[in-house]
């Protein structure tokens, strides 16, 4: 198939685009600032805000990838999430070979941890933010995707991606001052103690323990980028997948054991701290085995077991 990618210089394209074109795919990627991770991929130069180069990035694609991640800030959520976003589905529009549309969202759209949860997270609950500009861009893109489709024949595919965790990064969500390039950071670390931020500011590791306002530790759940791929090259050109919302989320699960293992592991103390507005949440994925046989490889054990090797292999 010929397939039209946005956002294929990020952390899944990387690793996704050498799997489509492994696949037999042909790939037409747009490239704005970084460059994409294969060679034999046609390339245009421009930004998914330029409606001119949207539609060259398209031309005659069966399947057009949106991998764009939006950002922190409220250009971006309303540059590359609304404008880009619309760009993009006024070009399918305008191309009717095109047969699927898949963009990749995430679990920032449906609020998680900053909005209690009464029951597990799944295809089935709707769009809803937390505060900040990325989790708006994220619901915005699936509310601007479920407009078209009211109003039209978009033969869309959502998929709602956890956390994605990749090479050493399951260890930056649980360990202060253990990321080099940077020091004197850690996870939630706008809740620190005094006591805690000193330990910041002098270098020394240890493993943060979050817990609610009722002194229990939260859960949550990550996915590690070995089984987003997976999942998203089973919806790429699947009659299964269209006019479906799917997660693709490792299992949930609870601070306290990956924090004991990892403490025990490295031989570092654990800090608890209180994140009084946070709320435990949880993913249901059984939509995603139903109907495309896929199941998550990674448990969060797995996630720091990986880590761990990884950056054994890159340090020292």
């Amino acid at each position: 198939m010929k397939l039209a990618i946005f956002g294929g210089s990020g952390v899944v394209g990387q690793a996704l685009l050498p799997r489509l074109m492994a696949a037999g795919h042909r790939l037409r990627a747009m490239r704005h600032r970084s460059p994409l991770s294969v060679e034999d991929v046609e390339v245009v130069e421009g930004s998914i805000t330029d409606p001119t180069a949207v539609a060259e990035t398209i031309g005659d694609a069966d399947v057009v990838l949106q991998l764009t991640k939006g950002g922190d800030g409220v250009e971006q959520a309303v540059e590359t999430s609304v404008r880009g976003t619309i760009n993009v589905l006024d070009a399918i529009g305008r191309s009717p070979g095109v047969t699927q549309y898949l963009l990749t969202s995430s679990d920032a759209a449906t609020g998680i941890w900053s909005h209690r949860q009464r029951r597990p997270i799944s295809h089935r609950t709707r769009p809803a933010s937390y505060p900040g500009y990325y989790s708006l861009g994220k619901v915005l893109e699936e509310v601007i995707v479920n407009e078209y489709r009211r109003n039209g024949s978009l033969p869309y595919t959502i998929a709602r991606l956890s956390y994605v965790q990749q090479d050493d990064s399951a260890l930056r969500q649980f360990v202060a001052n253990y990321d080099p390039k940077r020091p004197g950071r850690g996870p939630f670390d706008s809740a620190y103690s005094p006591e805690q931020r000193q330990r910041l500011e002098q270098g020394q590791p240890f493993v943060i323990l979050p817990c609610g306002k009722d002194g229990e530790p939260l859960g949550r759940t990550l996915v590690q980028r070995e089984d987003v791929v997976e999942g998203l090259l089973a919806m790429v050109g699947s009659a299964k997948a269209l006019g479906q919302v799917f997660h693709l989320s490792g299992p949930g699960f609870r601070y306290d054991r990956p924090c004991t293992y990892l403490a025990e592991k490295l031989g570092l103390p654990v800090e608890r701290i209180i994140l009084s507005d946070a709320y435990s949440f949880d993913i249901d994925v059984s939509h995603t085995t139903r109907q495309l046989g896929w199941s998550p490889k990674f448990d969060v054990i797995a996630m720091l077991d990986a880590a761990l090797a990884w950056r054994e292999a890159h340090t020292g």
